[in-house]
């Protein structure tokens, strides 16, 4: 049982440092270009104009803040869950544009543009990073994270009301 535990922590760390420096890699780098990141969105042409620069602008604080939750451990779950998502609808982006022949580039770490398009290698990195993100989601509690002291009152509440409970029953 040991074993495993350990095991199960060292892919749940594993999966926290994969997201992390990728999601602040590629957030810091189409923060520091905004105009290249929302470039990068409306490349994709799946959103109308008027949604290309708003996304592009937001994306990428998204992107650092979801990083930063999920270095610090902080919400783990929720952030897991949203990174899923993002990851999910990266893939979809990005399927999408290889299907169509787009010859763009995937605009994952602040390029973006006209590329030699969306290679299989993006799709399968960010595939990978979608099963990461649906490890965490599944089982969020692990070593090294915040939560474990922020939440440690209401788990220590939770077990005195479910012992208090047994005795009265």
């Amino acid at each position: 049982m040991e074993r495993s535990a350990r095991l199960v922590g060292a892919v749940h760390v594993a999966c926290r440092v994969a997201l992390v420096v990728v999601l602040l890699w590629s957030g810091i780098a189409k923060a520091s270009d905004r105009q290249t990141a929302i470039l990068s969105v409306s490349a994709y042409d799946l959103l109308p104009n008027s949604l290309a620069e708003p996304v592009g602008t937001i994306l990428p604080w998204l992107e650092i803040g979801l990083g930063v939750l999920l270095l610090a451990g902080l919400f783990l779950r929720p952030a897991a869950v949203l990174a899923a998502g993002l990851m999910v609808a990266f893939l979809v982006a990005m399927g999408q544009a290889k299907a169509r022949g787009l010859e763009i580039d995937c605009g994952c770490f602040g390029e973006g543009g006209p590329g030699e398009g969306v290679t299989w290698l993006d799709l399968g990195r960010d595939g990978a990073l979608l099963a990461a993100a649906a490890f965490l989601a599944w089982r969020p509690s692990g070593p090294f994270q915040l939560d474990r002291y922020l939440l440690r009152e209401d788990d220590d509440d939770a077990r005195d009301e479910g012992q208090a409970a047994a005795v009265e029953g």
